[in-house]
């Protein structure tokens, strides 16, 4: 017995093996679906927004320094 790991995205309600896998071999699939993360109630969005900053440092936050745009240098 071997055994191959993969990861893929359904499309359709199907999926797609490894072109290494040889046609008529049988096959034992194993389904293994991650919950799709939790999205805020529509209420909750000061909940939603505190979160962002979560795990933040100051640095992570601080402003880039932009002085803008260079001063064109004009041919007279």
């Amino acid at each position: 017995m071997q055994s191959i790991e993969f990861e893929t995205v359904a499309h359709h309600h199907s999926i797609r093996i490894p072109e290494s896998v040889p046609d008529g071999v049988r096959l034992r699939v194993r389904l293994v679906v991650e919950p799709e993360p939790e999205i805020a109630q529509a209420g909750d969005l000061k909940t939603l927004l505190a979160g962002l900053a979560e795990g933040l440092t100051e640095e992570d936050l601080q402003r880039p320094r932009d002085t803008g745009r260079e001063i064109p240098e004009w041919d007279t």
